[in-house]
């Protein structure tokens, strides 16, 4: 029996557990790149990623649904938040994410630099080593926060992102064009929810949350 839509963290569980009833495979950003040719064409295929815009607690709270029905997906993390990842609670967060196998990417600020006229390349760049240090290990991808709104700023895409030794970026068109690309941006799903792609079981789906929007019982829990 098909659940109502909703925002409530109960219907994201819904979600993956359909999913998982239809066959579909979970994979990182980072898998789906290193595996694209080998993944058969065929099978169904969900890339689940996570924008951390505000509050990195809220994180766990997908990351303890996913861990309890085995599934690994992708996770953004801000520098220039509201939020501190050097923070105890923040730090605790990053490692528990990584001790579950979720692939953790950088979330860039892409007109950040210009507020203070320093070089944009320059520092993500230093972002870039920061982040790192943070997570102690090498990231593959970054995503840009509201690319649309970024779009006279300095940012990453397919022609520079070798520069910089990254595997890719989270708007490619491998990701938003080779497969049906949703998202709950502000509060929301501009072609239906996600339970709805998953229902007629679209074979490739890319899916984007954040988290602050994503409650047990009120949105107010969030703020």
């Amino acid at each position: 029996m098909k659940e109502s839509c909703s925002f409530k963290l109960e219907h994201y569980k819904y979600c993956l557990e359909s999913a998982k009833r239809k066959g579909y495979k979970f994979l990182t950003l980072e898998e789906y790149i290193q595996n694209k040719s080998k993944v058969v064409r065929k099978e169904k295929i969900i890339l689940m990623r996570h924008d951390i815009d505000h509050k990195l607690s809220l994180a766990m709270n997908f990351a303890e649904i996913e861990k309890s029905l085995g599934i690994q997906t992708t996770y953004f993390i801000r520098l220039h938040a509201d939020y501190n990842p050097y923070r105890l609670e923040n730090y605790k967060v990053i490692k528990n994410l990584t001790e579950m196998d979720h692939e953790v990417g950088l979330h860039y600020d892409a007109g950040f630099a210009r507020l203070f006229n320093e070089n944009a390349e320059q520092f993500f760049k230093r972002d870039g080593v920061i982040f790192e240090n943070i997570i102690n290990k090498k990231i593959s991808g970054i995503s840009c926060h509201e690319p649309n709104n970024s779009k006279n700023e300095f940012t990453i895409s397919d022609k520079n992102i070798a520069k910089f030794g990254l595997k890719y970026q989270a708007y490619s068109p491998i990701f938003v064009k080779d497969m049906k690309y949703i998202s709950d941006s502000s509060a929301r799903w501009r072609e239906g929810c996600m339970c709805n792609f998953i229902e007629k079981e679209t074979p490739k789906l890319y899916i984007t949350t954040h988290p602050i929007w994503w409650h047990k019982k009120s949105p107010l829990e969030n703020y």
